[in-house]
């Protein structure tokens, strides 16, 4: 069952879990059934895709229930007033909030602008890990896994552009077989009904039992959910 967070005549706002497609790729079928299609049959509502999240990244995502509104959705989704928060637990130290400004390139060779902001929740020094608040300006492939990777920086249990030896470490002692990256909220500007909207997604279980084994306290986590 898909957790749905809020929902109104114009659109939908999901808890997308790990491990699950957003939609098919273009011109690619795939065996398996994509949120998109599972969402689809638990609600009975027709569905316009609007942004996605990597197959192993949970968090919020959003899909629209109307053209004009999915239109103008798109049209704003990366604009000022829509803002996007994650949380993510990267191998090394890091104490000081910054940004990663320098472009990426995308899957035609072109390089374009990425922007995206982090600030340090905690430090779990006999692990040599830590978790932070990341915000993102643009919404490039892979943006905040490329740009953390770049300074070796690796995203935990990242398999693209991660460490594979701290990754099977994580797996055997805490029992996470998937990247720590969840999408914890996002505020934009309703479309239809020039509202502010803003959405927070509870850490999946498995995010939680980690930080539980790392020694981070329940009250803690239970702030990062809230």
């Amino acid at each position: 069952m898909i957790e749905v967070l809020y929902r109104d005549e114009d659109l939908i706002i999901v808890n997308k879990p790990s491990g699950m497609m957003v939609h098919p790729w273009k011109g690619r079928k795939s065996p398996e059934k994509t949120l998109l299609h599972v969402l689809k049959d638990q609600e009975e509502l027709y569905l316009y895709p609007l942004h996605r999240l990597d197959r192993p990244v949970s968090g919020v995502i959003v899909f629209g229930l109307t053209k004009k509104a999915t239109s103008v959705l798109k049209e704003n989704w990366n604009g000022d007033e829509t803002k996007k928060e994650y949380i993510s637990l990267v191998r090394g130290r890091i104490v000081d909030s910054g940004k990663f400004d320098h472009q990426l390139r995308n899957d035609r060779g072109k390089y374009q602008q990425a922007l995206t902001h982090y600030d340090p929740l905690h430090y779990f020094p006999e692990f040599d890990a830590s978790l932070l608040s990341i915000k993102i300006s643009t919404g490039r492939k892979h943006q905040i896994r490329r740009h953390f990777s770049r300074y070796n920086y690796n995203l935990i249990g990242d398999t693209k552009y991660g460490k594979g030896s701290l990754n099977i470490i994580y797996r055997e002692m805490f029992s996470l077989n998937r990247i720590f990256l969840h999408a914890r909220k996002l505020s934009f500007i309703h479309p239809i009904k020039n509202t502010k909207i803003e959405i927070k997604a509870p850490l999946a279980t498995d995010l939680v039992n980690t930080l539980t084994k790392m020694g981070m306290s329940q009250e803690t986590i239970l702030s990062l959910s809230q």
